[in-house]
């Protein structure tokens, strides 16, 4: 699969070139130099903002923020497990900007089971 290497999305063999980044995809990703860079949007940090029970509620949760203009990411869910199986009850991690954090969290502490965090 085809990455680009500015955004780091992963495409379909088909796709050349990143819709967003207008850049050539790569075949492999180069490693990130800092850690830190890996939670950065820009120059603008991603804030572990909710914890969701399972991947299901986690998408309805990220779809709320998204229809109120805050875009969202989440880490956790369907993963591979040891046994090799995918498992979309397991619990999720949802991230923001940081900039969204105030809106975000009067948007999530009005959604059923939301548990975020302070």
């Amino acid at each position: 699969m085809p990455y680009c290497p500015k955004c780091r999305d992963e495409f379909q063999d088909w796709v050349k070139t990143c819709p967003d980044c207008r850049v050539v995809l790569v075949s492999e990703l180069p490693c990130l130099s800092k850690a830190s860079d890996a939670t950065k949007v820009g120059r603008e940090s991603l804030l572990h903002s909710a914890d969701a029970p399972n991947e299901p509620v986690a998408r309805m949760w990220m779809e709320s923020l998204e229809n109120n203009g805050i875009r969202s990411t989440m880490k956790g869910g369907a993963y591979k497990l040891e046994m090799g199986s995918d498992s979309p009850f397991l619990p999720c991690g949802i991230y923001i900007l940081a900039s969204d954090a105030p809106r975000a969290r009067r948007i999530l502490d009005g959604l059923p089971d939301s548990k975020r965090l302070s």
